[in-house]
């Protein structure tokens, strides 16, 4: 089963490689079964200083290595395509991740 907040992998075009995502679609949307596309935060391994727009995500949200959640563009994924999820974002990365986005987006 998919929720928001879940990391899940997919392969996304632009990407060379299948890449972790932060599921962002309320959860409404995920279950809608007429509904395939999704949205998502890809996350990448930290090298150096995070962006001002990212968010850092670490063990407690399932990933091994310093990540961090790009908040400043969301990508359209096919829950279809999606798998090997990693776990779910802590609530206090959610709560930093909806107040980077709303920041980054001017929500």
């Amino acid at each position: 089963m998919i929720h928001q907040w879940d990391i899940w992998k997919a392969k996304v075009p632009g990407f060379q490689t299948d890449h972790w995502f932060v599921l962002v679609s309320g959860q409404e949307r995920i279950d809608n079964p007429k509904r395939s596309q999704i949205n998502g935060l890809a996350c990448f391994t930290l090298r150096g200083n995070p962006l001002p727009t990212d968010v850092r995500l670490n063990s407690a949200d399932g990933f091994a290595a310093s990540t961090v959640c790009v908040c400043d563009l969301v990508y359209l994924l096919d829950k279809r395509t999606l798998y090997d999820c990693i776990g779910t974002v802590s609530w206090e990365r959610q709560q930093a991740i909806r107040s980077k986005v709303k920041e980054v987006l001017r929500f």
